[in-house]
C-alpha cells in the first residue's frame, strides 16, 4: 500500500482532513477516490486509512482510520532487529547531494550527516544550510521519497558540519549503544585497498552483540582524503574497500549503505536465533 506522509494528527473521531497541495496530490497524482485505502504516516505513527469523502467545493479530502486499535503501529517497533543507520556524507555538488539524500531516505537511513570535506567544492555546503532556505526543499525531497518508497523512517538531514564536529555525534551514539548493551559498527568507503577490510569482516567484528547503530562514511566527487581517513580510523571507523569498479559518489553511498544494511541485518537475525 502506498504511503502518504503528513504533519498532522487525527481528530478525536479518527479523521484526517487533507487540503491544499496534499489534496491535489491525493486526487491528481495518486488519483484516489472514495473507498480507496492509503497508508498514512503522521508524527511517528503509521495508520491504515480509507478515503471516505472528497469535497471538491472546499478542496478537502477526509481520511478515516480503519481500526485505531489494530492499525496504529509505533514505527520504532516495526522491526526489533533493525538498528539505526547513519550516513556520513562528504558534501558533493547540490544535484548529486539531493539524489544521495533521496536514496538514503528510500533505504531507511535515520540520519544523514553532511560533512564539509577537504575535497568539497567551495560554497556547495550552502545548498544544505538552513540559512540559505534549504529546509523546504530538503523536506520535500524526504517526503516524496518516503511516500514513493513507503519507508517508515522519518529521515533527518543535519546542518553541514566539519568532520571533527560530525564525529562527536558518532562518538555519542557509540557510547549510547554501550549503555544499552548493544554494539555499533562504523565503516568508511575508500578507493585504496591498503589497511582495508571487507564489509563482512567489519560487521562480524562488532556482531558479538546485537548491533544497534551502524554508519557508513562516503566521500564526494574527489573521494575522502588520506587525512580524513586517518581521522575516521581514529574515531573507530573501519576502512572498507569494495573489489568492484570505481563508483561515482552518489552510487557509492547507495551501494555502501545497502551492503552495510544487508550484512548487519543478517548478523542481527542470527543473534536473535541463538
Amino acid at each position: 500500500m502506498r504511503q502518504f506522509v503528513i504533519d498532522t494528527e487525527p481528530d478525536s473521531k479518527g479523521l484526517f482532513y487533507i487540503s491544499g497541495k496534499d489534496y491535489r496530490y491525493i486526487k491528481q497524482v495518486l488519483r484516489l477516490t472514495t473507498g480507496d485505502m492509503i497508508k498514512v504516516s503522521a508524527k511517528g505513527t503509521s495508520y491504515n486509512t480509507t478515503l471516505c469523502a472528497i469535497d471538491e467545493s472546499k478542496k478537502q479530502i477526509t481520511l478515516q482510520i480503519c481500526d485505531a486499535a489494530d492499525d496504529e503501529i509505533p514505527l520504532a517497533k516495526l522491526n526489533p532487529d533493525r538498528p539505526e543507520f547513519y550516513l556520513l556524507q562528504i558534501i558533493a555538488k547540490p544535484q548529486k547531494m539531493e539524489l544521495i539524500i533521496r536514496q538514503a531516505v528510500e533505504c531507511g537511513v535515520s540520519v544523514v550527516v553532511p560533512v564539509i570535506g577537504e575535497y568539497t567544492q567551495k560554497g556547495t555546503e550552502k545548498s544544505l544550510s538552513q540559512k540559505s532556505g534549504a529546509n523546504e526543499r530538503i523536506a520535500r525531497i524526504i517526503r516524496e521519497a518516503r511516500q514513493q518508497s513507503g519507508s517508515p523512517i522519518d529521515t533527518k538531514v543535519l546542518e553541514p558540519l566539519i568532520l571533527s564536529d560530525a564525529l562527536k555525534i558518532f562518538s555519542e551514539k557509540q557510547e549510547q549503544m554501550k549503555a544499552e548493551n548493544k554494539s555499533s559498527v562504523c565503516v568508511s568507503l575508500y578507493e585504496r585497498n591498503e589497511e582495508s577490510v571487507t564489509m563482512h569482516e567489519a560487521v562480524s567484528a562488532a556482531n558479538k552483540k546485537k548491533i544497534g547503530f551502524a554508519a557508513v562514511a562516503v566521500g564526494c566527487e574527489g573521494g575522502i582524503s588520506p587525512d580524513e581517513i586517518k581521522t575516521l580510523k581514529e574515531a573507530g571507523f573501519k576502512t572498507v574497500h569494495f573489489d568492484a569498479n570505481i563508483l561515482r559518489c552518489e552510487t557509492a553511498s547507495l551501494y555502501g549503505m545497502a551492503s552495510l544494511q544487508t550484512t548487519v541485518m543478517e548478523g542481527n537475525k542470527w543473534l536473535s536465533k541463538e
